[in-house]
């Protein structure tokens, strides 16, 4: 292999590294679909509005939010705000896990398994935000989510609700659970 192939490749490879955790730093477009608040005028991936009252509304919001008609494009939006919002209360997000967790079970379908899972690994991924020192000195003290819930693993819910049955977008949801992980293992390796 050639230098300009192999920078070429490591480029290819670091890039996805660099962008952050795809859960969370990578917004999905869901066109005029109601979900959790959000601004409008900000630039980058945390848009959150500081008026809205998560304390009181982010559980019941995210659940109202995740009904059996919401597409899957606006269910993985609808987490990664409410992972950003919860990122400054770690209660909202254990509470929220117990809550789909519950939900899952209930109704053993596989949009609800999705959640519960996909829910786990969105709070994991942004625990990385705090511990890859992707925030500024200011705002870190804020952000709660410092190691995902423990003893929680989502993605064995993920490949559950798919084998059980797959909607269009969840294998490319578990695509990137997985490769997160294996980026953060070569990471934490390091």
């Amino acid at each position: 292999m050639n230098l300009r192939n192999c920078i070429l490749m490591l480029l290819a490879v670091a890039l996805p590294a660099l962008a952050g955790p795809p859960l969370i730093c990578h917004p999905i477009e869901i066109g005029a679909a109601r979900s959790l608040p959000w601004r409008t005028d900000a630039q980058g991936w945390d848009a959150t509005d500081r008026s809205y009252d998560a304390a009181a509304k982010l559980i019941p919001d995210t659940l109202a939010l995740l009904g059996k008609d919401t597409p899957l494009p606006v269910r993985m939006e609808t987490m990664r705000r409410a992972s950003i919002y919860a990122s400054r209360d770690v209660r909202l997000a254990q509470e929220l896990a117990g809550k789909l967790d519950a939900r899952a079970n209930e109704t053993q379908t596989s949009l609800a398994l999705f959640d519960a899972g996909y829910w786990i690994e969105t709070v994991r991924q942004a625990s990385f935000i705090y511990r890859y020192d992707m925030l500024s000195p200011a705002e870190k003290p804020a952000w709660q989510i410092r190691k995902g819930l423990p003893g929680r693993d989502g993605l064995p819910m993920v490949k559950q609700a798919i084998a059980k049955e797959a909607v269009p977008g969840m294998e490319k949801a578990l695509a990137l659970i997985e490769e997160y992980r294996r980026a953060d293992l070569a990471h934490a390796s390091r």
